[in-house]
């Protein structure tokens, strides 16, 4: 049962670092991103292609290297804010944001778009602009996903302090968002795989002085050294013995988007789960299930053969007596995934 907007539980902040309140923002003569010190989680290693945001008279939006201004005198409408270039097909996109003020009013949202995405077309009209049709994705502070126009429940509603991670896979389609670094699921499944569709990562705000910060971004190709870091991202401990491997750490750091969440928070570590729990492995699955609709093809056609869309089998082993199946060691695994890699 959906809560009231008043009683809807806000996910914590990344870390315990200090940010402005609405006053503080409100009164601040000078550049808003300056009240905020905190760089945890910035620059990780491994970011690679770096882009920034693209800067236009077309939205009411001050951008500044990383740091985009929503309406920086008053609000009348919804601004629109992408990439400075396009990403591109045939590899892996991530990306990471802060929250640097309270996020409030009819929407912000963080998504992708095409490039026939009109960035003014709501300047003066207080909409949740990303998802409005088939030509963009996006992701809600109130915690709901939308695309063509229906919105449907996703995560938890979050606001100043967090962080929010885009993941598009543009040689699947698949689009899947993070909140503090922990993965909310793939949210959707018909993302254009199409080479001549330019796709841009996109923000939208309707809040008056909402500033939200460009973190880390990172591209890699396609490989089955990735696909298989994809799978084994699914179970941290295992994860966690691999990094202690002098031969992997470097490709750990390429990586580093796929690993276990890092929480900075004292505060948000007291409702976490842990990963590795069956519960919330088991609940992504159900989310994704809820997605089915927005899938181009059949699961049926899925190839039984296929190493991508079977890595996660191959973790498991039958028991001396056949009976059941247990983890395999991380000795075993790696001669399963790194053969071919090492």
């Amino acid at each position: 049962m959906l809560l009231p907007p008043h009683q809807e539980v806000c996910n914590p902040g990344f870390c315990d670092c200090p940010f402005p309140n609405s006053i503080e923002v409100t009164n601040h003569k000078g550049h808003i991103p300056d009240l905020v010190s905190c760089r945890c989680g910035e620059d990780e290693p491994g970011n690679v292609s770096p882009w920034r945001w693209h800067s236009t008279d077309e939205s009411d939006a001050l951008v500044t290297d990383r740091d985009i201004i929503f309406h920086p005198t008053y609000s009348q409408g919804t601004a629109i804010v992408r990439g400075d270039r396009a990403l591109k097909p045939g590899m892996v996109h991530f990306w990471e944001m802060r929250v640097i003020t309270t996020l409030a009013g009819t929407d912000v949202m963080f998504g992708i778009g095409t490039e026939s995405v009109n960035l003014g077309q709501f300047k003066f009209h207080f909409v949740s602009a990303l998802g409005t049709n088939a030509q963009s994705w996006g992701f809600s502070y109130s915690g709901r996903i939308q695309h063509c126009g229906e919105q449907l429940p996703y995560g938890q509603k979050f606001s100043q302090g967090c962080l929010i991670g885009v993941c598009l896979d543009r040689t699947r389609g698949h689009l899947e968002f993070y909140l503090n670094r922990r993965s909310l699921g793939v949210a959707y499944t018909n993302v254009p795989t199409d080479p001549d569709i330019r796709i841009y990562p996109m923000v939208c705000s309707t809040a008056a002085k909402s500033v939200i910060r460009l973190i880390n971004c990172t591209s890699q190709q396609v490989t089955l050294q990735l696909r298989s870091f994809q799978a084994l991202s699914k179970q941290p401990l295992k994860l966690a013995e691999l990094r202690q491997m002098p031969g992997l750490r470097g490709i750990l750091q390429s990586y580093w988007f796929l690993a276990p969440p890092i929480r900075y928070s004292r505060n948000s570590r007291e409702n976490e789960l842990d990963l590795g729990d069956e519960a919330v492995l088991s609940s992504s699955k159900l989310r994704r299930g809820r997605k089915q609709k927005y899938r181009e093809s059949d699961d049926a056609a899925v190839d039984e053969d296929d190493l991508y869309a079977n890595a996660h089998k191959i973790t498991l082993r039958s028991s001396d007596s056949g009976d059941e199946e247990h983890p395999a060691s991380v000795h075993e695994m790696c001669d399963e995934y790194f053969h071919y890699l090492l």
